[in-house]
């Protein structure tokens, strides 16, 4: 298990190297701050709009930390940097699962410190109080997050960077969208279609907080469940790939 956790920390420092991650968190920051500017256009409404922009801000930072998964693993095997570690007792499976974990963990930071920022800035603001509902919308967000990088993985082991990470927005937008439409259809077959895809529609939890509603922790609970079916179903897809694929 330690090479394992070695593969997700040196995955996890050679993105927070990348110095247009802060230069994102420092943009994202700066418009979630921003929004408090909108007071006079957005009467009565201030914590709705100013929780909208900071979900939005906070997903769209977790979308592109897990789309990593789409360029970092293709572009390893375009240029074989992996062989001389896969030539080490590893094993593939473990490799991609490292690459998984790191991945998740710098999502988590990122997404931590927009949400901290959307937090403290909110509140400042004097808008309101953060509370517990607030933390559940973000792991459901963050829930959503992580099952695009599951994606990202599979799409990574056999297509290039560009088209690997073009699919992986497709699906996500494109379930985000089924998401609704299962939750609203009475076709038994389309549903089980569309349950076979990943779940990104728990995003929609932030618009249920953002309007005063309360999240269920059975609602929480069920995506953790689902997102780690899920990301464990897509390693295994993507194990099986990687272990055809000729890296020498």
């Amino acid at each position: 298990m330690d090479d394992v956790m070695v593969i997700a920390q040196n995955t996890a420092s050679r993105v927070l190297r990348m110095k247009a991650l802060y230069f994102l968190l420092a943009i994202v920051i700066c418009i979630i701050a921003s929004g408090q500017l909108y007071g006079d256009i957005t009467v009565g409404r201030e914590k709705e709009y100013s929780l909208d922009l900071g979900f939005a801000m906070t997903m769209i930072v977790g979308v592109l930390c897990a789309l990593v998964t789409c360029f970092d693993l293709p572009r390893e095997l375009r240029e074989k940097t992996m062989v001389a570690v896969l030539s080490k007792p590893l094993g593939r499976d473990r490799y991609l699962i490292g690459k998984f974990l790191g991945v998740c963990e710098i999502t988590l930071i990122s997404m931590a410190i927009v949400g901290v920022g959307m937090l403290v800035l909110t509140a400042m603001a004097g808008q309101f109080r953060p509370n517990l509902e607030i933390i559940k919308a973000l792991i459901l967000v963050y829930c959503a997050v992580v099952q695009l990088a599951a994606v990202g993985i599979v799409l990574g082991t056999f297509l290039k960077e560009w088209l690997a990470t073009l699919l992986a927005l497709v699906t996500f937008w494109g379930s985000y969208a089924l998401g609704y439409v299962a939750a609203n259809t009475t076709s038994t077959i389309l549903q089980k279609i569309i349950y076979l895809l990943p779940n990104f529609a728990i995003m929609g939890s932030d618009n249920v907080v953002a309007r005063g509603g309360i999240i269920e922790w059975r609602l929480v609970g069920g995506g953790v469940l689902l997102t780690a079916v899920y990301s464990l179903i897509m390693l295994i897809v993507a194990g099986l790939i990687f272990r055809r694929k000729d890296i020498a």
